[in-house]
């Protein structure tokens, strides 16, 4: 592949990853009605239905779609770690925390999608409480695995800490990428309580938590991703220039 093929198709996958963050919101967060999701450790399996997915039939559709762009994470997670290497080519300790972070975690942000797909079409079918079970269980699956996400941003963060060569992020963002993974941490406490800043729809474990993602290491590292893609194309594109002017 030419330099140019090469450095079109990394563009559009870096433009993947707000592509990625448009579509959850418009799919996964308005139309799923997850602005805030339901209380459910504090719902009957009547209520979950009478008052979430019986009264809003349009979730089933938003749940699809969000497990399909749920996993435009993947190819943005890729473009990411192939800028880790080192300068022969080769994937180190912090670049593979990186890429498996990332594919773990585009694969939760699309399985879970499905199951709530499935609860919205099953729902007025299947016993409530079993729908509450399944719809809970995969909240927890969706939360408490938090640890996949929180390896990949370590990982990351301490690549661009520690490694005095690069240019592409500044060192503050590393340091962003790790506090980010640590605000993590309380999704582990989401089975215990049903009230407070750390129940599923709290000030915490979903305000703090989804804001801090987006802003603190999505936003500042798909911001720098672009800029090095672009980047690379004036440099190539001045080459070429000097190329030319040696060769005349």
């Amino acid at each position: 592949m030419d330099e140019s093929a090469k450095r079109n198709v990394e563009l559009a996958i870096a433009y993947l990853g707000p592509l990625f963050v448009l579509g959850y919101i418009i799919f996964w967060a308005i139309l799923g009605h997850n602005i805030p999701p339901p209380n459910v450790m504090g719902m009957t399996g009547e209520q979950l239905v009478s008052e979430y997915y019986g009264k809003y039939p349009e979730i089933k559709l938003g749940m699809v779609v969000s497990a399909f762009v749920g996993l435009l994470y993947l190819p943005w997670s890729c473009l990411l770690a192939t800028m880790l290497r080192d300068r022969d080519g080769n994937y180190g300790l912090f670049s593979m925390m990186e890429l498996t972070g990332g594919a773990l975690t585009a694969w939760v942000l699309a399985f879970c999608p499905a199951i709530w797909a499935a609860c919205s079409t099953m729902a007025g079918s299947v016993d409530p409480e079993t729908l509450k079970f399944v719809h809970m269980f995969t909240w927890f699956i969706y939360d408490c695995t938090y640890m996949v996400t929180t390896i990949q941003m370590t990982g990351l963060g301490l690549w661009v800490i520690l490694n005095k060569e690069q240019n592409i992020f500044p060192t503050w963002s590393g340091w962003s990428a790790i506090g980010t993974g640590m605000v993590f941490v309380p999704l582990s406490i989401l089975p215990f309580v049903s009230e407070g800043p750390f129940k599923l729809p709290g000030l915490w474990n979903f305000y703090a938590v989804y804001t801090t993602w987006l802003f603190a290491f999505f936003s500042v590292f798909s911001y720098y991703m672009l800029k090095h893609v672009h980047g690379k194309g004036k440099t190539s594109g001045a080459a070429s220039g000097e190329m030319a002017t040696a060769g005349a």
